[in-house]
């Protein structure tokens, strides 16, 4: 269930408690007051354990915020553990490292990449030797 569901359960049943109090508790702030501690408790408490971080450092704010203001918190915090969730669902899928170079070995780096073969240069394409041996690599540099 996600938050925005929970919350929407939640205040259904927290506006069918409130037709039970008497119209002197609804006037009352301290209770009102009270009254909002005890939900926004309530509704910490009944969250997934994926929101324990977020939840100690509500309940340690004073005063405490109304369960209304911790909501969009909340979603915020959902969605990026539901991102996080993703990212770790698609690495493990597709397990890469991506290697970058910081230095240019060659001015042929604009041209598009092709596979060579085992025994091919990859500079200038002849077979019988590597880019390491490649004479015309080494006139180029010379040059």
């Amino acid at each position: 269930m996600s938050i925005q569901e929970f919350y929407y359960v939640m205040t259904d049943l927290w506006d069918q408690l409130a037709l039970t109090e008497s119209a002197k508790l609804k006037a009352c702030g301290a209770y009102i007051e009270r009254r909002e501690q005890q939900r926004l408790v309530q509704f910490l408490t009944a969250l997934r354990s994926d929101f324990e971080g977020l939840r100690g450092s509500i309940m340690h704010r004073s005063p405490l915020p109304f369960v209304d203001s911790v909501v969009n918190e909340l979603l915020a915090e959902e969605i990026r553990l539901q991102s996080y969730s993703e990212k770790s669902i698609l690495s493990a899928l597709n397990p890469s490292i991506l290697a970058v170079s910081s230095k240019q070995f060659s001015n042929h780096h604009h041209k598009p990449y092709t596979k060579v073969g085992f025994d091919e240069c990859s500079f200038c394409k002849q077979k019988s030797h590597w880019k390491a041996q490649c004479p015309k690599l080494r006139q180029q540099n010379q040059a």
